[in-house]
């Protein structure tokens, strides 16, 4: 085994860092003792009136109150630093292990300690009668006023590093660091394996614990960002690692994130996926827990994240991983859906659509069909589910019409960028079945099922003009044939006055809302297609004369 993994092995334990600290220190103060001896016996060998200098009695340097002032400005010093990392701890969980592992505060505090020693050794030298000039210059003029000076300073580096925010990024920086080395060289030593992932599962698990304590809005942002960023940088690495780093050792198996995945082991070793499901569940948890506290905005930022994870992943090509995120989605989507019904909130879920239409966006970018295909059977089956609980929890009504929305933009993207036509009438099914569960299809109470919804049919509507516009006329006409059903639960003069109501709804409709919301001010039913709207109900109307058999209205073509 190399220098680099040797030391390597020993400071993901953080055990001997302390250790190494002293080594190093006492090797710097030793050094410097040498070099000041030697540099006074040259320059004494060439000067012969410096020599004599030197070897006068006159010369002796009283070091008697030098101990009194090391030990003054180390009891400054690591007074502080315990106050400061005790009420620290409180509020920080493993605050000390951070310290334990900063280089720079081990070594400071160890030349610290050493240079008080020195003094002594100096003391005890000159009280034997020797005299060692350089030494005690050294001190005196060199390592004592530099040990005053940066004291200060010191204390402000402490006070700064226990702020949440550098706690974070100093996991941040020392996680990322640690993936880095990992990819060095293929003789990665099997036996390391459970330190790596140990030191992996750990860095996670600070910033969970983190995250728990913090109360701030933005440490806990940047905590959320911190472990995103982690996967990320974790993603566009893994592909150079060994195939060692994935075996499962005991230290993912025994983590509180894996007890219950026993049956999952094998898979998620084949799929090399271990961190990414630790970082997801700890996500997942992360979302729940801002869902209940009514942190909406922190609760929109982990849906932000996990877009740009899907990013990573879709840059990296790993399917595995691509169907994991559509998992991680859809489970969130669960979280928002139970949280909203039980509150009648529909903030979350408004949100978290939006995110989960910009991760459709990039499988339809990456060329993604089946599971872009697969992502929109799961928002559509999601959609139905929020109407059917919004017969309890009427504020997620408006649900319904966002997720009309979010799919009429997919399907305009996947219309842009050529996909195949069958593809697209397939994608536009699962518009048209949005807000028409099973369950609701059937008469209740001898009464007719109701048609769909205003907003619903608005955005279909909106989305008719579109294929109009680019002269899509098959994926128009199954539009029409779809909103025409209507007329049979409504009767034809009902649904002719609510077709034309909703033709002025859209000849009205402006880009901007009179109010805003997490989106800004769009009005989600605006259509910049609205030319288009004779030739729709030209279309409507013979498609209704059809259906009744009787001759179509009059209308502009």
């Amino acid at each position: 085994m190399g220098l680099h993994q040797w030391i390597l092995s020993y400071a993901m334990d953080g055990l001997p860092r302390s250790l190494i600290a002293f080594v190093i220190s006492l090797g710097a103060i030793a050094t410097l003792d040498g070099a000041a001896n030697l540099l006074l016996g040259q320059l004494g060998s060439h000067s012969p009136a410096l020599a004599q200098l030197l070897s006068r009695p006159s010369l002796d340097i009283d070091v008697g109150f030098a101990p009194e002032v090391w030990l003054a400005v180390i009891g400054l010093t690591l007074g502080t630093l315990i106050i400061v990392i005790s009420i620290a701890a409180q509020n920080i969980p493993k605050i000390t292990e951070l310290y334990m592992h900063d280089w720079t505060s081990l070594i400071y505090v160890w030349c610290l300690v050493l240079g008080g020693a020195h003094i002594l050794y100096v003391k005890v030298l000159a009280d034997l009668g020797l005299h060692p000039v350089g030494s005690t210059l050294l001190n005196l003029y060199g390592l004592l006023p530099l040990a005053i000076i940066t004291a200060l300073p010191y204390i402000f580096y402490i006070l700064n590093s226990i702020q949440p925010e550098s706690v974070v990024q100093q996991i941040y920086q020392r996680q990322r660091s640690f993936m880095d080395s990992l990819r060095r060289g293929q003789g990665y030593q099997p036996r390391l394996v459970r330190r790596s992932q140990a030191y992996l599962i750990a860095g996670l698990n600070q910033l969970d614990d983190l995250l728990t304590y913090v109360a701030f809005r933005e440490p806990q942002a940047a905590i959320i960002e911190a472990m995103s960023g982690l996967l990320q940088h974790y993603i566009a690495l893994k592909r150079d690692y060994s195939p060692y780093v994935f075996r499962l050792s005991s230290a993912v198996t025994a983590d509180i994130s894996f007890k219950t995945m026993f049956d999952q082991f094998e898979q998620i070793e084949q799929q090399r996926s271990f961190y990414e499901q630790k970082c997801f569940r700890l996500l997942g948890n992360a979302y729940v827990r801002f869902l209940e506290e009514n942190e909406f905005n922190l609760a929109s930022l982990c849906g932000s994240e996990m877009c740009a994870i899907a990013h990573a992943i879709l840059s990296s090509g790993d399917e595995d991983l691509l169907e994991l995120i559509v998992i991680r989605f859809n489970t969130m989507l669960r979280f928002a859906i139970k949280h909203g019904s039980r509150h009648n909130e529909a903030r979350n879920l408004y949100n978290l659509a939006f995110h989960y239409r910009r991760f459709i966006e990039s499988l339809v970018h990456y060329r993604h069909c089946r599971i872009a295909q697969k992502s929109v059977n799961y928002l559509r089956r999601y959609g139905n589910e929020i109407y059917q609980l919004a017969q309890q929890s009427p504020a997620l009504y408006f649900i319904v019409d966002v997720f009309a929305a979010e799919l009429k933009k997919i399907l305009i993207l996947v219309n842009e960028a050529q996909w195949d036509e069958a593809m697209q009438l397939e994608l536009l099914e699962e518009m048209l079945r949005l807000d028409n569960p099973p369950d609701l299809s059937q008469p209740q109470n001898g009464d007719r099922p109701s048609s769909k919804s205003t907003g619903v049919r608005l955005l279909q509507m909106g989305l008719a003009l579109f294929y109009l516009e680019r002269q899509q006329q098959p994926l128009a006409e199954r539009i029409v044939a779809d909103i025409v059903e209507d007329a049979t639960v409504l009767g034809t003069a009902t649904f002719e006055r609510a077709f034309l109501q909703n033709c002025a709804r859209l000849e009205q409709a402006q880009p901007k809302f009179w109010e805003d919301t997490d989106r800004g001010n769009a009005n989600l039913y605006y259509s910049p297609h609205i030319r288009q709207l004779p030739s729709l109900q030209f279309l409507v109307h013979c498609a209704l004369a059809k259906l009744s058999a009787v001759p179509p209205l009059e209308s502009t073509p």
